[in-house]
């Protein structure tokens, strides 16, 4: 496309995302949040491309999606509008004839359509069923400038979506951009699918496609074909009145609650097994199969899992706990700051050693734990946690029920965002199918029990390195924020742990 065409797009939707900016300010300073809302996604799919990827990685959890009530939502995860394009000329410019001769079979029309890509049905000559994914046009010129825009957007309303926390909005946002930008590589795209192949290849009921490599290119990706009902069409068929167990059972002969527990399980588990796994399982992208098999398509989001896979395996367990209604807001905060918040958990858990033989027995992190439970009680008045975390937000647990306007004073690392964001898109899809309370308990279940077996190093505390000297910079820098904050909270955590009188005294042990 000609530069001064690209440049007239570039002017368009700059044009458009700040009218949207600027209608959506003035919707919610008049009380007006549903329309804003409705507005925001309507506006993004118009926009089509990144923009529906945007809204991919909120569906159904973020309270902007929660208030969009239409039935396009469930529109963004496959079938969008696609491009009249000459696949079998794209595929002469892309493919030599020798591997041309491989491909029989083309259909020239797709039969679904990606955020950044289209899909043709095709054939190899081994006699499988394959598909073709071609690059849409124009995608890699306007990404960039679409990833600006979409970080202006973020910064003037991510605060709204997560307003409590202190998180790194810039971070954040780099987080989505590098995923994004790593979605339209093909050549890497298919290296990692080719990756979980060789992984579950030999699983009876976790099925990955096969990615035929020597016809890949930077444009095009060639995957055998996986059949079934997605479970886009299934929640489409729900909303209709459908019962999906019901439905797949009579359609598929198939076990939907056993095909969602392999689902979870398998990738769950490899969260601890593999380096990355399968960043994006929303509902277009799983496959119910026959014979209670599931499959996982579109690989284009590898998440990385977590560098501190000990600290993710102690939010696993105590999810696993709350799930089995096991309810322990002191365990879960801990677990919470382990994870989120790992400089102060480990510069509370150094004070603690360093304290106790010197004064009575200290457990800083348990102590800052029980004030957690106590303001959760009573910002629950005695309401059960399990309805909350029905969707898996676990985040948000904490960050409205206990840390409202952030009285604990916690800045978050967001380490393994897109591995958290898989985990909950998977619990949003069981949830939304209506089978969280026969599935969800089980699956974390046997995740805690298969990797503690497996991985048996995982089941201690983290190894903590902090100084001494660090350790007290960063709990003397947290007290202050929670001083400014929240000076009643301040006075709890003082009078409760003790904790100045126990760092006077790890003071003097340093200085001794």
């Amino acid at each position: 496309m000609k530069k001064e065409s690209l440049n007239a797009i570039k002017r368009h939707r700059t044009s458009k995302l700040a009218r949207l900016i600027a209608r959506s300010y003035y919707l919610h300073k008049r009380g007006r949040d549903e329309r804003m809302y409705q507005l925001i996604c309507e506006d993004f799919i118009s926009l089509g491309g990144v923009y529906i990827k945007f809204l991919q990685g909120v569906l159904l959890r973020s309270e902007m999606m929660r208030h969009w009530q239409s039935p396009e939502r469930l529109k963004i995860f496959e079938n969008l509008e696609h491009e009249p394009l000459n696949i079998n000329a794209i595929l002469s410019h892309e493919l030599k004839p020798e591997q041309l001769a491989q491909i029989t079979n083309i259909q020239p029309q797709p039969f679904a359509a990606g955020s950044f890509g289209q899909v043709y049905y095709a054939q190899h000559v081994n006699g499988k069923p394959v598909i073709i994914k071609v690059l849409r046009p124009m995608v890699r010129e306007l990404l960039r400038h679409d990833l600006r825009l979409i970080g202006a957007f973020a910064r003037r309303f991510y605060v709204k979506l997560f307003p409590n926390m202190q998180l790194n909005v810039n971070e954040a946002i780099r987080d989505f951009r590098s995923a994004t930008l790593r979605e339209t590589d093909y050549i890497e795209e298919a290296k990692f699918a080719n990756e979980l192949y060789q992984t579950y290849k030999e699983h009876e009921y976790f099925i990955i496609p096969e990615t035929f490599a020597n016809l890949c290119t930077s444009h095009v990706i060639v995957q055998e074909y996986i059949d079934g009902i997605s479970a886009a069409q299934l929640l489409k068929l729900q909303d209709q009145g459908v019962d999906p167990k019901q439905y797949i059972q009579e359609q598929l002969d198939s076990d939907l609650d056993f095909q969602l527990y392999t689902l979870g399980v398998e990738s769950i588990k490899g969260i601890f097994d593999l380096p990355r796994v399968q960043g994006d399982p929303h509902p277009g992208n799983v496959r119910l199969m026959s014979g209670s098999r599931v499959g996982l398509i579109d690989f284009g989001i590898a998440a990385k899992t977590p560098s501190d896979k000990a600290a993710f395996f102690g939010l696993i367990s105590e999810w696993s706990r709350l799930y089995s209604n096991h309810q322990n807001i002191v365990d879960l905060f801990e677990q919470f700051m382990r994870f989120f918040v790992s400089d102060l958990y480990k510069a509370l858990k150094k004070l603690s050693t360093l304290a106790r033989g010197r004064a009575e027995s200290a457990n800083f992190t348990k102590e800052v734990g029980q004030v957690a439970q106590e303001t959760f009680s009573q910002a629950m008045g005695g309401r059960d946690l399990l309805p909350l975390l029905e969707d898996g937000r676990i985040m948000q647990i904490i960050n409205q029920m206990i840390n409202k306007n952030n009285r604990f004073g916690l800045v978050m690392k967001l380490e393994a965002t897109e591995i958290l964001r898989a985990a909950q898109t998977y619990m949003t899809l069981v949830d939304t199918l209506g089978r969280r309370a026969v599935v969800l308990p089980h699956v974390f279940s046997a995740v805690v029990e298969q990797v503690s077996r497996d991985h048996p190093d995982l089941l201690g505390q983290s190894e903590d390195h902090m100084s001494i000297a660090d350790a007290l910079d960063t709990v003397s820098n947290w007290l202050e924020r929670v001083a400014e904050r929240d000076p009643v909270l301040f006075r709890q955590l003082m009078n409760r742990i003790r904790l100045g009188k126990s760092i006077d005294i790890v003071k003097e042990g340093a200085d001794a």
